[in-house]
């Protein structure tokens, strides 16, 4: 991910966007927390789906921890208006 990138996600927090894997995943993720600091920078989130209103909701109640190291881009979600 690019520097730019790091620093939005950061401003993402209770907020959604897409994240895309070292392993080829695009994952929905509610931003939990940023730790950038440390031998593992990583991330805290929960996996979102959309909803047929446009908000999104939890696909499950666990959350998700992955290193920064292992995110290639960090995007914001598809607009919630479809034609």
């Amino acid at each position: 991910m690019t520097d730019a990138e790091r620093a939005f996600l950061k401003t993402q927090i209770d907020h959604v966007v897409v994240l895309e894997t070292v392993r080829g995943e695009r994952l929905l993720a509610q931003i939990l927390f940023v730790f950038d600091e440390g031998e593992t920078p990583d991330l805290f989130f929960l996996e979102v789906e959309p909803a047929p209103d446009g908000s999104y909701v939890k696909k499950e109640n666990a959350g998700h921890s992955i290193l920064l190291s292992d995110i290639i881009t960090v995007q914001p979600p598809p607009s919630a208006t479809r034609a």
